[in-house]
């Protein structure tokens, strides 16, 4: 059972609980192309071929070691977010490969708010579910930009134990602890 009253743990998508980036399979990427597409601006069909879209597609996997951290945090009380700057496309992918294990309390996908990190009003949607907030995230910018707007930033950096910095913050972060 999650408790209102712990912190709110929001984790970021891909570097974070799934792999791999879109990038591994678009070479030489559109930038301009990717921001459309992760606000909702644009399609799929828009962003590259159906070939490519199939291999992502084939290739998009969660982290079993990541979902059970994120399955300790549930056991411990914390309610669960995803706060990941995702197309709108490939969501239902991600939705189904969780299953109905319950495991995300809020889906915050910037191909459906409109808005992508690390912008500041990605981050209120985020301050409007608890009033204390742990981003998990892989990019140092976006690590930032929460702490900035107010919430605990915890880098996901890649080697380190996610799990000892996550508990860290945890401790620190306001409101009651388990």
């Amino acid at each position: 059972m999650t408790s209102p009253d712990l912190p709110l743990v929001a984790f970021d998508l891909i570097g974070v609980l799934a792999e791999p980036s879109w990038r591994e399979i678009d070479g030489a990427p559109d930038r301009e192309r990717w921001h459309r597409l992760r606000v909702g601006a644009i399609d799929e069909h828009e962003f590259w071929d159906a070939d490519a879209a199939a291999a992502y597609r084939a290739c998009l996997r969660l982290r079993t070691d990541r979902l059970a951290l994120v399955s300790r945090l549930r056991a411990r009380g914390h309610r669960i977010a995803l706060a990941t700057n995702f197309a709108r496309a490939w969501l239902a992918l991600v939705r189904e490969q969780l299953g109905p294990a319950g495991l995300v309390d809020h889906w915050l996908c910037s191909g459906e708010l409109g808005v992508a990190k690390p912008d500041s009003r990605f981050w209120s949607h985020l301050r409007g579910l608890a009033p204390a907030v742990v981003v998990v995230d892989d990019q140092l910018d976006n690590v930032v930009a929460a702490r900035a707007a107010g919430l605990t930033g915890v880098w996901a950096l890649p080697g380190a134990d996610l799990e000892a910095r996550l508990v860290a913050a945890l401790a620190g972060a306001p409101g009651p602890h388990p």
